[in-house]
């Protein structure tokens, strides 16, 4: 059995390396200069379970997602010339979804690295991409919320600028091609960046007395993805064993992305309270995150928890305002707690940016107001 994994993972490793589609550094890039520039600060990072992105530092150092290290030591990194190396995690105690790994143990960290708090317009990123198995500019965005990262260290930053699955780890930049963050997640409308300047709270907190606590969380991370794997294709009640490990692991990774697929996976197979357990977490970690929001708010509304349920659709109505779902649900909670106000904002934002759902929220909020 052994034999066959080692083998597997060589045969992967190969196809990784050797593919027809390898990486064409002198492929003309058309997007602007500086922004292309950064398509060589990008690698393609190689685990055990995974093909993802990495974003290069420095000469030595390369950060990632924290989601994507795991509980593995060390990885496979192919650069957008073609080189390959290989490259060690550095164990640290900071909450973000980052990670740092190394191209050379021997040397040093940096106490601090020095970045732009400032964006420029937009927002592309850049990341490694597994379809091409080259690195890819993707579709430009704009920026639409983010937590103070001063209280709420797992905050992120929202856009609407594209990527794909596998993308976790690349490189947001603004227009000038000044690095925002590093992607984590995203549900393809909707994506999610870890800020640029938390980096340097990872090195400040990054120190091999961590290590065993580092491995132990990491742990938690891989387990919790693998049995949100199993459980992602399931329409039926999960088996007992896979909701236990899933409320288990998932809680002690204290990963916002993962505890907020907990609470999605929990929500639609109709667990709705352990769903709302995750998901308030997850809002407590990042109170900004649209994604976050309404996974919370279509939770409560299931649960008919509507009064729970009217200031999270008050906050998405603010950052979302086109979303048709944030919409329809901001009018039947307007309506079954007859909030005048309330329906007369989600009348005008529809006749705004949805208007020919208007004559059919009207007619429901209407309903509403007359019925006893």
């Amino acid at each position: 059995m052994h034999k066959f994994k080692l083998l597997f993972y060589i045969l992967v490793l190969y196809a990784f390396i050797f593919s027809n589609n390898a990486f064409s550094a002198s492929k003309k890039c058309t997007n602007i200069k500086k922004i292309c520039n950064v398509l060589d600060k990008v690698v393609g990072i190689k685990t055990p379970m995974m093909i993802a992105s990495g974003t290069i530092i420095n000469e030595n150092l390369i950060i990632t997602n924290r989601h994507v290290v795991e509980d593995h030591k060390q990885f496979i990194i192919k650069f957008n010339d073609g080189k390959i190396k290989k490259a060690f995690p550095l164990a640290h105690n900071f909450p973000a979804d980052l990670a740092l790994l190394t191209l050379n143990k021997e040397k040093d960290i940096p106490n601090e690295l020095i970045y732009s708090k400032k964006i420029k317009g937009f927002i592309n990123v850049v990341a490694f991409d597994q379809g091409r198995n080259s690195n890819r500019i993707y579709k430009k965005g704009k920026i639409i919320s983010f937590s103070d990262i001063t209280k709420y260290p797992q905050g992120r930053i929202h856009t609407t600028a594209n990527s794909l699955p596998g993308n976790s780890g690349g490189v947001a930049v603004d227009e000038d091609g000044n690095f925002v963050g590093i992607l984590a997640s995203g549900d393809g409308n909707i994506n999610e960046i870890i800020p640029i300047v938390l980096i340097n709270d990872v090195l400040k907190n990054t120190n091999e007395i961590y290590k065993d606590q580092f491995l132990k969380t990491g742990k938690y991370i891989r387990l919790c993805a693998d049995n949100l794997d199993i459980s992602f294709n399931t329409n039926e009640k999960l088996d007992k064993k896979i909701t236990k490990n899933i409320d288990n692991y998932c809680w002690k990774s204290n990963n916002k992305q993962l505890i907020d697929q907990a609470g999605q996976t929990f929500g639609r197979l109709g667990d709705l309270k352990r769903s709302t357990k995750f998901l308030e977490k997850s809002i407590k970690l990042d109170p900004m995150s649209p994604n976050s929001l309404l996974s919370l708010a279509i939770t409560y509304h299931i649960d008919r928890k509507i009064e729970k349920e009217r200031p999270i659709i008050k906050r998405l109505l603010k950052l979302t305002p086109e979303n048709p779902q944030v919409l329809r649900l901001g009018v039947q909670v307007a309506g079954i707690l007859k909030d005048k106000e309330m329906s007369k904002n989600v009348l005008d934002l529809i006749s705004k940016y949805n208007k020919d759902a208007l004559p059919l929220a009207k007619k429901f909020i209407d309903n509403a107001f007359n019925s006893n």
